[in-house]
C-alpha cells in the first residue's frame, strides 16, 4: 500500500477556510479539502483525544458495533478527486468509503503506533452538496481526517511487452495474449465462474460473458479418493472453448494428505467446519508446506509432485485440443487462508516456481498464461519471469465497485510489467466508472451463485454488459 508520512495540518489558501457545525463542513472555491474526523457526524464512533500525533483537535476511534462511521457534508465544486485516509490501525483492517451513495471498498494496511496516510482511489463529486463517509467494514481502526485532492490527468498506461514467461507458448497462447494487450487500457472482457450462470446472464443481457472460469478442483487426488467425480469437467471446457469462450483455469488445490475431516471448536469456541471436502483451506489440514519443501526425498515432497502430474493431464487435454488458457494456481496466497499461503511468503514462492517448472519444463505444457492473484504484499510476488498478469480477488460491499484504489496500488507495483486483472469479483464491475476514474482491468471474473451477477438488479446488469467497454463472447 501506498503511504504518505505525513499530512500538513493546515494548507494554507487551499484549505477548507470555514470549518464545520454538525458535521457540516463549508468550502470555498478550494484546491484542496480536508475533514477533521472529529467534525464529522459519527455513528458507533467516539471522538478521541489521548496520544499525539493527530491533527485537529482530535480523531475518531471505536469503529467496533455495526453500522459504526464517520460522516461528513460538504460543498465542493464538480469533478474527480484523489481521497487521502490519515489513520491508524494495528494490523490489516477493511472500510467502506461512501461518496453520494456510492460505496468503493479498500484496506489500511498495519500503521504501526502512528498515524499514516493511506490513497483511497478516486471520487466523483458533483457541484454543490455532497456526503462523504467512512463506514465500518472490519472496524477497529482510527480516523484522523480525510484529504481531497482535485485528481490529475489520466496517464496512459506504460507499454507492455506481449513477450510470455515461457519462451515455448504455442501460437495460439502468444495470440491471446496479444488480443488482451491490445484491448488493455480500452475494454475489459467480460468473465464468469460457472456455466449456470453464464446461461443466467444470456437469458437477462441477451449476450454471454467472453471468459468462463473453471475449477479443478475435484481432481485433486485426496478429494478423488473420498469419491469426487470430475470424469467430464475438462471435456465440458473443451466445448465451452470451441463454442467461443475464452478459459480462465483455477485449481483449489485439496491439501496432498493430513486433513483433518471433522468439525471442531478453535481456540476462540467458534466452530470449524474442516471435513475433507474444505481440504484446501488452511484450517482443514495440517499440512505442512514448508516442512515438505524443505525435503525433496520426503513423502510429502514426493505427494505435492504427484498431485501436480495429476492435474498435468487435465491441462495436456486443453493443450492437444490447442486452447490456451489463463491458468490462476495457488491464488489468494497472501490471506493465509488456503495452505498454501499458510506457512507465509517464501514456501508459497518455492511452490509457485516449482509447479512452474513441473507443468512448462517437465510435462511440457505451453499453453499456459500464468495469473498471479495479489493482494499488494510485494515480498509473496514470484517474479515477471514466471508471472504473466497480476489479478485481484475482490468483493467488495457496493457489487458494482470498480476497486478505484486497489487499481491505483496494483498500477503503481506493475505499470510496465504486467497487465492487471479483476480475477475473482463478487458481482459485476461497473465499467463506465471505470473509465471516469481511469481503473482499466483487462478482464473481470464474476464468482457464482450468490456471490456473482445474482447480486446485481437484472437492469442493472443488463446495462454493464451492454457498456461501450465490455467485450463479450462473439456471437455465433
Amino acid at each position: 500500500m501506498l503511504k504518505r508520512e505525513k499530512v500538513i495540518a493546515v494548507l494554507v489558501s487551499v484549505i477548507v477556510a470555514s470549518g464545520s457545525v454538525n458535521g457540516v463542513a463549508q468550502t470555498k472555491a478550494s484546491k484542496v479539502l480536508r475533514l477533521e474526523a472529529e467534525t464529522g457526524q459519527l455513528s458507533g464512533a467516539t471522538v478521541m483525544k489521548a496520544g499525539t500525533g493527530f491533527t485537529g483537535t482530535g480523531y475518531v476511534g471505536s469503529f467496533e458495533a455495526p453500522g459504526s462511521s464517520v460522516r461528513f457534508h460538504l460543498t465542493a465544486s464538480s469533478g474527480i478527486y484523489e481521497v487521502l485516509v490519515r489513520y491508524r490501525a494495528a494490523s490489516e483492517k477493511g472500510f467502506d468509503l461512501v461518496v453520494n451513495g456510492k460505496k468503493t471498498s479498500a484496506k489500511f494496511p498495519a500503521s504501526g503506533q502512528g498515524f499514516a496516510g493511506y490513497k483511497a482511489g478516486k471520487v466523483s463529486l458533483r457541484n454543490g452538496d455532497n456526503e462523504i463517509a467512512i463506514e465500518r467494514g472490519w472496524g477497529y481502526y482510527e480516523i484522523d481526517a480525510l484529504e481531497l485532492s482535485p485528481a490529475p490527468a489520466i496517464l496512459p498506461l506504460k507499454p507492455l511487452k506481449a513477450t510470455l514467461s515461457d519462451a515455448k507458448a504455442t501460437p495460439k497462447t502468444r495470440q491471446l495474449m496479444q488480443t488482451l494487450l491490445q484491448n488493455y487500457g480500452k475494454k475489459i472482457f467480460s468473465g464468469q465462474q460457472n456455466v449456470n450462470d453464464v446461461a443466467f446472464i444470456r437469458q437477462v443481457t441477451g449476450v454471454a460473458p467472453a471468459i468462463l472460469s473453471c475449477d479443478l478442483m475435484d481432481y485433486s487426488p485426496s478429494r478423488v479418493a473420498r469419491g469426487t467425480h470430475s470424469e467430464t469437467t475438462t471435456e465440458n471446457m473443451i466445448s465451452e472453448a470451441r463454442s467461443g469462450h475464452l478459459l480462465s483455469v483455477m485449481w483449489h488445490w485439496n491439501a496432498p494428505k493430513d486433513l483433518l475431516d471433522k468439525k471442531y471448536k478453535n481456540a476462540r469456541g467458534q466452530e470449524v467446519d474442516a471435513r475433507w471436502y474444505r481440504g484446501f483451506y488452511t484450517e482443514a489440514t495440517t499440512f505442512d508446506l514448508a516442512k515438505a519443501l524443505s525435503d525433496p526425498s520426503s513423502e510429502d515432497y514426493r505427494l505435492i509432485l504427484s498431485d501436480i502430474d495429476t492435474i498435468a493431464v487435465e491441462l495436456k487435454k486443453l493443450q492437444k485440443a490447442e486452447i490456451p488458457v489463463l491458468w490462476r494456481p495457488l491464488h489468494e496466497a497472501e490471506g493465509t487462508w488456503f495452505w498454501w499461503g499458510a506457512k507465509g511468503a517464501e514456501p508459497f514462492k518455492q511452490l509457485w516456481r516449482l509447479l512452474y517448472r513441473r507443468l512448462t519444463e517437465t510435462h511440457q505444457l505451453h499453453n499456459l498464461i500464468w495469473v498471479y492473484t495479489s493482494g499488494g504484499k510485494q515480498d509473496w510476488y514470484p517474479g515477471d519471469n514466471v508471472v504473466d498478469i497480476v489479478g485481484t480477488d475482490a468483493y467488495p460491499t457496493d457489487v458494482t465497485d470498480p476497486l478505484s484504489s486497489i487499481w491505483e496500488e496494483l498500477l503503481h507495483q506493475f505499470d510496465g510489467r504486467k497487465m492487471l486483472a479483476l480475477t475473482e469479483f463478487g458481482g459485476v464491475p461497473d465499467s463506465a466508472r471505470m473509465s471516469e476514474f481511469g481503473v482499466r482491468w483487462a478482464y473481470f471474473a464474476s464468482w457464482g451463485g450468490s456471490l456473482g451477477p445474482k447480486k446485481v438488479s437484472q437492469e442493472e446488469l443488463k446495462r454493464l454488459y451492454h457498456e461501450k467497454q465490455v467485450v463479450n463472447k462473439p456471437v455465433r
